[in-house]
């Protein structure tokens, strides 16, 4: 085994091995007194050789330890597990979060939030504040204790260890992901004297601005009850133009009290704390009963038992690239931990915001608000892996339909205006008043969700329950779009496109393409009515939407009037207005997946890369990535995909909105962008009406890409993508069977449950027989 101690040994023993030469050559020629020049020159030459011999083995010592650092290889272990010696800067941001689709919780932060536990009137509105009960930070009196710190994905588990010779303490806390109402926090102290003090102090914070106190008391035993409701609506039931869904919140809370001091015995002591936490009494209580009446290693045990099945049913690997690797895992866990694995009859689940379910508080990290941000970027890569947790990401769309309603009826619009901020009521929440009003593409970003939620799952049954979401989203968008005589189409005006530099603008490009994608739903997902004349009428306006393109330089303009080389006027925002804040126009391409030649692919690349703004958000570059790998030029695509992991802050693999850090955290919105990097980009996944394609390469300096448990028609699947080769195997079987055709020789293979099936590394697409036996 290599280690610093011994390298450090070899080292002293290398210099008094030098040292002890160089003396015994002075002294060999001062004994002999030859004192001439030559001699003199000889000496100098050979202590200078000497000298440079130590400094090379010095350097080569130095080497070996850096790589002695460095895991030994791959393992599954190595990459869900981010170690460190030391804590971010900014521990409020930057600093580890755990949760559980109920609970999110900044490790040491001062803050608890509930998922759909909002305060503050309209635009005001952000979750509410929470103290912490159990954010401790311990020390040992009259001791130094040196720290080290873990944050494991694989089991959802944060873990501190101090230690000396005296003593070493192990602090463990995690949000159950199991019983989602327990937050809970362990100390396992090993004493190795007598009469060492151990002293905690949990960050609870200022006491909050958001809730009142309706019940407080303290039982036998120091077990806390408190009894919370936050103080202001979102909306108030008598607000004109607003629908009836705000109220207060009421929370319940049980919890432990913890002793700021505790006098340790020799030997090895535990101590754990449960704080349970939900909407209503009954459930608090209940959940708090069941973890008292449960060891701590029953409790562990059960809630990585949960986040075992989680991975089991869903994960990316990647062999050769343990850094790519980690990034990959941290990004899944921090979205799962923010995402519930069942539904919960008595609390539904709120929605995916930009900052996760651990961030959100007044003016910060976008409030907890739910944007466009939860369909486009967060939404695909969970559609692939874990479909149930995706398919509560759209319900809750279907929940706020009366916001959508009724935002619409505001503007005089027709159907489902859907906000551009949304949080616990389903109204618009957003504080900036041109997004309110013009940034629309987030009605027609939800379609295009259910569009894909389709065709990945074959749930008709949901499809239908989200009926009036896709009808009442046409309906919008036939009442938004204007006729344009003169060119014989439709044309949809005063709009700002994902590009918020620049507004309001005559036909996004964006906007009416997702616009014209929302309005064909409808006969897709209704087959039965499409022929009806509001389908008929909806199918007649997307056939004759306007996509603004240049065929003098064949490339797609942002919007009408836009020019790329522009240095001259600015845009709303102040900035020049060639400059572009974020992936835009690119997104035709994919997502979206408008059909246009290779050259016209290219020239959006291409051009758009040239103005979009350093400044902007981490998922931008995901998507330029992804469009040269869809094009196979694959250095490239390495350029753009390695801009896309400047946003990640180590050493927990927290992402932030900007780089260096800046802008909201922990920025799940960039994590999407990335995964989609990895599986639409790197695995070269397409969502067809008919099939799954797929073109995969394998990402940069990696060995090996293995998509496990993706989930299609009923059925789950295994990729493994090598060099020259790619394996696909069905691991569960579905109501009907699959093939897998490869496109370069046209060959089909009837996949066989759980028997692997290789062929060339290429193009190819998976298909049930039900789909395949119709074409036929």
């Amino acid at each position: 085994m290599c280690s610093g101690q011994t390298m450090q040994g070899r080292d002293i023993s290398m210099m008094k091995k030098l040292t002890s030469a160089i003396l015994i050559f002075f002294d060999f020629h001062i004994k002999g007194k030859q004192y001439y020049f030559r001699k003199r020159l000889q000496l100098l030459l050979l202590f200078g050789t000497l000298l440079a011999v130590f400094l090379l083995l010095r350097v080569t010592w130095l080497t070996q330890m850096e790589e002695c650092c460095k895991p030994s290889s791959f393992s599954f272990k190595n990459a869900t597990v981010f170690k460190s010696n030391c804590l971010p800067d900014d521990l409020q941001r930057h600093m580890a979060t755990i949760g559980n689709g109920f609970i999110g919780h900044v490790v040491y932060g001062d803050t608890i939030f509930l998922n759909g536990v909002y305060n503050g009137v309209e635009g005001h509105s952000h979750r509410a504040r929470i103290p912490a009960t159990c954010a401790l930070q311990l020390t040992a009196k009259d001791m130094v204790l040196s720290p080290n710190y873990m944050l494991d994905v694989g089991n959802g588990v944060f873990t501190e260890t101090q230690e000396n010779e005296y003593l070493k303490l192990t602090y463990t806390v995690f949000a159950h992901r199991e019983y989602s109402k327990l937050l809970i926090c362990n100390v396992q102290a090993e004493a190795f004297k007598h009469d060492i003090v151990l002293q905690t102090r949990n960050n609870k914070g200022k006491d909050t601005e958001d809730f009142d106190v309706i019940s407080s008391s303290m039982f036998d035993k120091g077990i806390h009850h408190i009894h919370i409701r936050t103080k202001e609506q979102e909306i108030a039931h008598t607000s004109p133009g607003h629908s009836t869904r705000s109220s207060l919140t009421d929370v319940y809370m049980y919890y432990d009290d913890i002793p700021p001091t505790i006098q340790l015995k020799k030997g090895v002591q535990m101590f754990t704390w449960i704080t349970s936490i939900y909407v209503n009494d009954n459930g608090a209580k209940k959940a708090y009963e069941i973890a008292k009446k449960t060891s701590f290693t029953d409790l562990l045990d059960s809630h990585t038992s949960a986040w075992h099945r989680i991975w089991s049913t869903g994960a990316i690997e990647i062999d050769g690239n343990l850094q790519l690797s980690q990034a990959v895992y941290g990004s899944l866990y921090y979205l799962y931990s923010s995402l519930p694995v069942q539904n919960d009859p008595n609390w539904q689940f709120y929605g995916l915001s930009p900052g996760g379910l651990a961030h959100g508080r007044h003016h910060e990290d976008y409030q907890g608000h739910v944007f466009w941000d939860q369909e486009t970027w967060m939404f695909p890569p969970i559609l692939l892996l874990q479909p149930d947790m995706a398919k509560h990401q759209l319900n809750i769309r279907v929940e706020h339909l009366e916001g959508a309603f009724q935002k619409a009826q505001n503007f005089s619009y027709r159907g489902a205006m859907y906000p551009w901020e949304s949080a616990f009521s389903g109204d618009e929440v957003c504080p900036w008043y041109p997004a309110t009003e013009l940034e629309n593409h987030v009605t027609g970003d939800i379609a295009f969700a259910f569009w894909q939620y389709m065709h990945m799952t074959d749930d008709q049954d949901f499809i239908d329950l989200a009926q009036p979401v896709i009808e009442g989203i046409a309906q919008f968008w036939e009442s938004r779009v204007t006729y344009n005589n003169s060119k014989a189409l439709y044309d949809i005006n005063a709009v700002m496109g994902p590009d918020e530099w620049h507004f309001p603008v005559n036909n996004s490009c964006y906007t009416n393409f997702i616009a014209k994608i929302s309005l064909l739903l409808p006969s897709i997902a209704f087959p039965s009515k499409a022929d009806t004349p509001e389908i008929n009428k909806w199918m007649d306006i997307a056939s004759k939407m306007y996509i603004p393109f240049d065929e003098q330089k064949k490339y797609h303009p942002e919007y009408d009037g836009y020019d790329p080389e522009d240095n001259q006027t600015l845009s709303a925002e102040g900035t020049p207005n060639r400059l572009v804040k974020q992936a835009d126009v690119v997104l035709l391409g994919f997502p979206l997946m408008l059909d246009m030649p290779d050259e016209v692919r290219k020239n959006d690349l291409a051009i758009y890369e040239k103005v979009t703004s350093e400044r902007g958000p981490a998922m931008t570059w995901a998507m330029f990535a992804v469009g040269w790998l869809e094009l196979e030029e694959y250095e490239k695509a390495a350029e753009l995909f390695q801009r896309n992991m400047q946003y990640v802050v180590e050493p927990f693999k927290v992402w932030s909105e900007n780089k260096h850090g800046e802008g909201a955290v922990n920025f799940i919105t960039g994590m999407g962008g990335f995964l989609q990097a990895i599986l639409f980009g790197y695995g070269g996944i397409r969502i067809k009406v008919d099939r799954l394609d797929l073109n995969p390469v394998l990402p940069p300096d990696s060995s090996k890409l293995i998509i496990k448990h993706l989930d299609y028609k009923g059925g789950s699947f295994s990729f493994k993508i090598e060099e020259d080769t790619v394996v696909v195997q069905q691991l569960e079987a579905a109501v009907h069977d699959f093939i897998l055709h490869v496109y370069s020789s046209g060959t089909n293979y009837t996949l066989q449950l759980n028997k692997p099936q290789m062929f060339p590394r290429g193009k190819a697409a998976l298909l049930s027989t039900l789909i395949y036996s119709a074409k036929l």
